[in-house]
């Protein structure tokens, strides 16, 4: 068994919630296990780029203790904030959403289109996928993480992926965790043409692929 930690960086009081992404990759992983916790003081997540330098030192330090209890770390979050100064302190790997996410969505097609927030900061995404990114589009509406998971949220959440759809991308990056969160995914999957990837998804699967295997005991 693997166990992953989860940082989530929006502040949740609700145990369920602050554990859905990795409840998430848990279903999707029957070998890993997860421990959530979340960054205090941040109950719209990290919307914009003043909202990403408060949350830093938060994420640092919760990730150092997290650290001491689980094989590799998640910072469920499409910016990916903290993880290169996490992963050069830890001595366990750190990945995040959002490289996550560009990774498998480079391995799916050609012509990549982004989705956040409409208010969001730049998203290293941009930088990772080059002349892959095809379009960036953005879910109208949603200044914070928490208007994803409103009915008008999803819903805005499919208009975006039509747009890209018609902008001719082959495949969806989003670039915010929010759009796990909003369960919206799986809906839209069904009725458009071209795969979507699944940020939280696709960080599991990058932090399990990262931990190294155990050694063979000695003859």
């Amino acid at each position: 068994m693997v166990e992953l930690g989860v940082l989530r960086v929006l502040t949740l009081d609700d145990p369920e919630e602050v554990a859905l992404h990795g409840r998430l990759v848990e279903r999707h992983y029957p070998h890993v296990s997860t421990l959530s916790r979340c960054i205090p003081d941040h109950p719209d997540g990290i919307p914009n780029a003043a909202a990403e330098a408060d949350a830093l030192p938060h994420i640092e330090a919760l990730g150092r203790e997290l650290a001491t209890e689980v094989d590799a770390l998640c910072v469920s979050c499409a910016l990916d904030p903290g993880v290169e100064a996490l992963d050069e302190a830890l001595d366990i790997p750190v990945v995040g959403a959002g490289a996550s996410v560009a990774a498998v969505a480079s391995a799916r097609g050609e012509r990549v289109g982004t989705l956040g927030l409409e208010n969001g900061a730049g998203s290293a995404i941009r930088d990772l996928l080059g002349d892959r990114l095809a379009a960036e589009e953005v879910v109208e509406g949603a200044a914070t993480t928490n208007y994803l998971t409103t009915d008008n949220g999803r819903a805005a959440i499919r208009a975006a992926v039509d747009r890209l759809v018609d902008a001719g991308c082959d495949v969806v990056a989003p670039s915010c965790t929010g759009i796990s969160s909003s369960g919206a995914i799986p809906d839209v999957r069904a009725d458009v043409p071209i795969p979507i990837v699944d940020p939280v998804v696709a960080m599991g699967a990058v932090a399990t692929t990262a931990v190294a295997p155990p050694r063979p005991p000695r003859q």
